[in-house]
């Protein structure tokens, strides 16, 4: 299996990755594309299957590029998962002992995305449908249901088509410059049901667009509040640099760990609210109470390590870049009265070099983008600032390998890495990797 969910079939030294398939089993696949190394295929017929191999719940599986392995068993999915990070760290550190703890699975792996984003395109007869991308290409394809995601976030998003498609709204599909409604986002509370609705258009102004906000929230009481954000650029980048409100709150009002989080609409947050849940845990275990120095949170978003970590009684100094995060985790201090969190609005990279010089911190916690935290600001970590204990929050084992390689080099040793499943009926892995300073300095 590939970390991108494809099982690996070999003819010789030739390689095909073959979708919707299970490692063991014998099928008849029909190749779809190739190159002078590898190609892909897809399954025409399965001649022996897997035990594992169960019913996918959703229609649109293997059509829609959204999920890659509904047709495997949840528990297997799990094992696939540990089974990958370890084969890429041990493929990547052969000299590193790795302490990698079994996969932190969902009770239930079903309706877990809290965040719902669908594409808006156009069906077999022209009219406005939701929308996903089918695998490995640009090309939309039409939908009727998503499983992975809350019940209430699909039903905000057919409610929003609904509405569009009665104000005469037409999608945006690619390079059409006629077209406006580009993208619905709904973002669902896990702790209250409470939603956020954001409508994406390629043009501030368009009929119906002031009775928007309000004739959705008369519709569905769940939604709280109503934005448009304005993308007029092609490509697939689905947000642009404009907001607005349409109708009711500024922010929604998310809880975790005991903390109420306020999420502007563009500000990142943890898709699923059970497994954000799980990786606060994570990180707050991995953080001992008696810590009594400055813990420093890189990349740290609205706060969702940073704030729970300083209701316990740290002192945090937050980094983060955006400045709507950075805004929500300010506010989201105030409302839960906690005073031992400090935001700081800046790139990670520049702000470490200062704070090396400034500050002397015994945890450094980092959350980076999926291509990893970079060389040189790890290397400033490990040696100018080094902290007794460094916490890597990954969402990428190749980059978790890179990150891991620079650290222990720099004299930190791998404690533990307990990885978690924020994204079933995926191949994606979410890692949490625990550093020492080692007694022996390299």
């Amino acid at each position: 299996m590939t970390l991108e969910g494809e099982a690996i079939a070999r003819h010789g030294n030739y390689i095909l990755f073959v979708s919707g398939a299970i490692p063991g089993e014998q099928a008849l696949v029909e190749v779809v594309s190739i190159g002078p190394r590898y190609g892909r295929a897809r399954v025409l017929d399965i001649k022996h299957r897997s035990p594992f191999r169960v019913e996918p719940r959703c229609r649109h599986f293997g059509v829609c590029g959204g999920c890659s392995w509904q047709h495997i068993e949840y528990a297997e999915q799990l094992r696939w998962k540990e089974r990958l990070l370890r084969a890429t760290l041990e493929h990547q550190l052969p000299d590193v002992y790795l302490p990698i703890r079994p996969m932190l699975g969902l009770d239930d792996p079903w309706a877990t995305r809290n965040k719902a984003q669908f594409l808006v395109c156009s069906d077999d007869r022209g009219r406005p449908a939701l929308g996903y991308y089918r695998a490995h290409s640009r090309d939309p394809v039409a939908v009727v249901e998503c499983p992975v995601h809350h019940a209430t976030g699909n039903r905000v998003a057919r409610s929003m088509l609904r509405l569009l498609d009665e104000s005469g709204v037409p999608p945006q599909v690619e390079n059409d410059r006629g077209g406006v409604a580009r993208h619905v986002m709904v973002r669902v509370a896990g702790s209250s049901n409470e939603a956020l609705a954001v409508l994406v258009a390629s043009r501030p102004q368009f009929k119906g667009v002031q009775e928007f906000g309000s004739k959705l929230m008369a519709a569905e009481p769940s939604v709280s509040g109503v934005h448009l954000n304005v993308n007029s650029r092609p490509g697939t980048v689905i947000l642009g640099p404009e907001t607005r409100k349409l109708a009711g709150r500024d922010r929604l009002v998310e809880e975790i760990a005991g903390v109420r989080f306020l999420i502007s609409p563009l500000a990142f947050f943890q898709t699923s609210s059970a497994a954000a849940t799980r990786l606060v845990e994570t990180v707050l275990r991995f953080v001992p109470p008696m810590t009594a120095g400055p813990i420093l949170d890189l990349y740290a978003g609205v706060g969702l390590f940073a704030l729970p970590l300083a209701r316990r009684g740290h002192r945090v100094v937050a980094v983060e870049e955006n400045p709507h995060a950075v805004s929500d985790g300010i506010e989201s201090a105030k409302l839960n009265k906690i005073t031992g969190c400090r935001f700081q609005s800046g790139k990670v990279e520049s702000t470490v070099k200062r704070l090396a010089r400034a500050d002397a911190f015994d945890v450094v916690l980092f959350d980076p983008p999926r291509d990893g935290c970079p060389e040189w600001t790890l290397r400033m970590i490990a040696r100018s600032i080094r902290p007794q204990r460094i916490i890597d929050v990954s969402c990428d084992p190749p980059a978790l390998a890179r990150d891991l390689a620079v650290l222990t080099r720099a004299g930190y040793r791998v404690r533990e890495i307990q990885p978690i499943d924020m994204f079933p009926h995926t191949s994606h892995i979410e890692s949490v990797a625990l550093l020492e300073l080692s007694d022996r300095p390299r």
